[in-house]
């Protein structure tokens, strides 16, 4: 299989999502957007299906390989932060982006794999977040309830920020607060 030709057909899908929705995606409209025929669509996802649920696993994955600072040492305090807040400020400047995952968490209540595939995500940030917490040397009773906490907290961020309830620069902010209630700083 050409991974080149799929990475160029999974773009397409984002852009038939960006512009038009969800909903808009079929073989035919992303075969429009990557200029091939429906056929070289269907040779590499024989099914809608198959586009938006490969679409979701090569976002999630991406997500992973643009921010490298969430992959460093868990004992330091910029692992944690690049955990938190990678998607903070894309979600006031790169919107279609955002809107993209913000679709797929809207399929994920009527596509059971999408909904696993994005808590698995979460529950891998959060399990992160956890280790830098006792790296970082946190003492509290409940760490894994405050890894909860501040995934929870970065997640409604994300949202906030992209819906203009608040700037990314107060929802950054709120989340240091919360660190440095923690007891770690973040420079």
């Amino acid at each position: 299989m050409s991974t080149e030709k799929q990475n160029e057909i999974l773009q397409a899908v984002w852009s038939v999502i960006a512009r038009e929705g969800l909903a808009a995606v079929s073989v035919r409209s992303v075969a429009a957007a990557a200029g091939v025929s429906p056929g070289r669509v269907q040779h590499y996802f024989p099914t809608k299906q198959d586009l938006v649920r490969s679409s979701v696993s090569a976002m999630l994955a991406g997500a992973a390989r643009t921010t490298p600072e969430a992959l460093g040492d868990p004992g330091e305090p910029v692992t944690l932060w690049a955990l938190l807040t990678h998607a903070i400020s894309p979600a006031a400047s790169r919107r279609p982006g955002t809107s993209i995952y913000f679709s797929y968490v809207a399929a994920s209540v009527t596509d059971p794999w999408i909904a696993e595939a994005l808590t698995e995500v979460r529950r891998g940030v959060q399990t992160e977040v956890g280790q830098c917490l006792r790296a970082q040397g946190v003492t509290i009773e409940d760490i894994d309830g405050a890894a909860l906490d501040l995934t929870l907290m970065a997640e409604g961020a994300t949202q906030a920020v992209f819906v203009g309830w608040c700037t990314s620069e107060e929802a950054l902010a709120r989340i240091r607060h919360a660190l440095a209630r923690l007891g770690v700083i973040i420079s």
